[in-house]
């Protein structure tokens, strides 16, 4: 409900930070030239999503071979009424090791904190992870951004502008 003299714009907003800090999963959608879509696990930094993969992977040699992709953020509901999420468009690229890669880890680990359970009594850094799981770090950064959310409308996606 909302509270005589509070801007919509500022509830939106609000709802969709809850929605990227709750959720754990984007899904990333390719066509190249055949559709497909995989979940990821990923943590949000500065209107990136930062996620890891295996290089062969199907999305993301669909991703990085046609240029873009799709990917959506949800909420899970029970009721048609209760569907909220994010779609989105852009590109998925390689996140080379340095200071975007250094920053990434930690705040990845920071969510999944269960990583670690495969590293008892070894090194845990970020090589190591990589080595371990034979994945690459990937950022998905959105060029078009649009919130939906039934509780305030059918059909009402609305452009955004990710927070930073």
């Amino acid at each position: 409900m909302t509270e005589p003299g509070t801007p919509i714009v500022d509830q939106t907003m609000a709802s969709l930070v809850k929605l990227l800090q709750t959720r754990r999963t984007l899904v990333l959608a390719t066509a190249d030239p055949r559709p497909w879509s995989a979940p990821v696990y990923y943590v949000y930094i500065e209107r990136r999503f930062y996620f890891f993969s295996s290089p062969r992977s199907r999305h993301i040699t669909a991703a990085l071979a046609s240029g873009s992709c799709a990917a959506s953020i949800y909420r899970d509901s029970e009721s048609w009424r209760d569907i909220e999420g994010l779609q989105m468009e852009g590109v998925v690229q390689e996140v080379q090791l340095g200071a975007e890669a250094f920053a990434a880890f930690p705040a990845y680990v920071k969510k999944f904190p269960t990583v670690k359970e495969f590293f008892v009594g070894a090194v845990f850094d970020f090589a190591q992870f990589r080595e371990r799981f034979r994945t690459q770090l990937y950022v998905f950064v959105p060029q078009q951004a649009y919130y939906l959310n039934n509780r305030t409308g059918l059909a009402k996606r609305q452009p955004v502008v990710l927070p930073a």
